[in-house]
């Protein structure tokens, strides 16, 4: 074997260890994203209580942090002076 085709193999285990690991992270994640934010099976899936929770309370965050923000440019007339 030559010295090519023995660094082609480690290369090809590598990264075929990689893509294992990353293929079962990825399907990991996505079920614990699934029994997190989902009730229900199939067609009729719908959020879970945690899930309509997050996003009023995500919702309620970005409208003060918009507020917030439109008071401090008005405020200021546009200037970069805080």
């Amino acid at each position: 074997m030559t010295g090519t085709a023995i660094m082609t193999s480690i290369i090809e285990i590598l990264t075929g260890g990689i893509t294992g690991v990353a293929t079962g992270i990825g399907g990991g994640l996505t079920t614990l994203v699934s029994n997190l934010f989902f009730t229900g099976t199939g067609e009729t899936q719908t959020l879970s209580v945690f899930a309509v929770i997050l996003v009023v309370f995500a919702g309620i965050s970005l409208a003060l942090g918009l507020c917030r923000w439109v008071v401090n440019w008005i405020s200021s007339f546009g200037s970069r002076n805080r």
